[in-house]
């Protein structure tokens, strides 16, 4: 009797068991649920306040404005925006914009000013604000000057 015929010969093993890629998807998936809710929340918290950074610009190109004529730009958005963004003076004579684009929000939408803004009770300036991420003209997740200003005084 030969026995070679009979033993068996062990090949080298090649791949992944399934358990072995069970395994890994698992861990992957539970770094991810730890991560991935960090991540969107940084994001949003970073388009307000890349939004707050934007009403602030405005609010300085209609305070270069009031310091030059002596009153704040008045009228709603539109107006004030073409006001802010020409390139003559009452003259005639060539000058430098206040504005050199329409300010927009985070979410790409044109942010919206009001002097005199009627429901603040604040006549010192104007109110400039977005709607925030709903697009929302009701939504509690507005963002104005006037609301930082309030926050800032608590």
């Amino acid at each position: 009797m030969t026995f070679s015929r009979i033993q068996k010969t062990r090949r080298p093993r090649h791949g992944f068991t399934l358990l072995e890629v069970l395994l890994v998807l698992a861990i992957l998936i539970a770094i991810a649920a730890m991560v991935v809710p960090n991540i969107v929340g940084a994001a949003d918290e970073a388009n307000k306040d890349t939004t707050r950074l934007n009403i602030s610009a405005f609010e300085q190109a209609a305070q270069m404005y009031k310091i030059k004529n002596k009153v704040w730009p008045e009228g709603g958005t539109e107006d004030v925006v073409m006001l802010l963004m020409m390139t003559e003076d009452d003259r005639g004579n060539p000058c430098a914009p206040f504005l050199e684009k329409i300010p927009v929000d985070a979410w790409g939408e044109p942010l919206q000013y009001e002097y005199p803004a009627d429901n603040t009770g604040n006549t010192n300036k104007p109110l400039i604000f977005s709607f925030g991420p709903d697009r929302d003209e009701g939504g509690n997740d507005n963002i104005s000057n006037i609301d930082d200003l309030i926050e800032q005084n608590l």
